[in-house]
């Protein structure tokens, strides 16, 4: 089993987009990043979210796939 980590770009991924299909597909495999300036990408906060979200997926399983797009890339 693998964990993942989804990493959007600016202003996330809407419902149509294919890293949220993909976390929907993996379900509780999956874990989303959150950082505060999504519209405004603070760099310090999104190190942050991507760590925090990496150390939650880390829990589920100790393989961990991070699945980034544009900005998070």
């Amino acid at each position: 089993m693998v964990a993942y980590v989804i990493i959007p770009g600016i202003d996330r991924s809407d419902e149509q987009h294919w890293q949220t299909s993909w976390e929907r597909q993996w379900g509780a495999s999956a874990v989303r990043i959150s950082p505060a300036s999504w519209s405004a990408p603070d760099l310090d906060d999104w190190v942050d979210a991507v760590q925090e979200a990496y150390q939650d997926a880390s829990k589920q399983d100790g393989h961990v796939a991070l699945a980034a797009h544009t900005l998070a890339a």
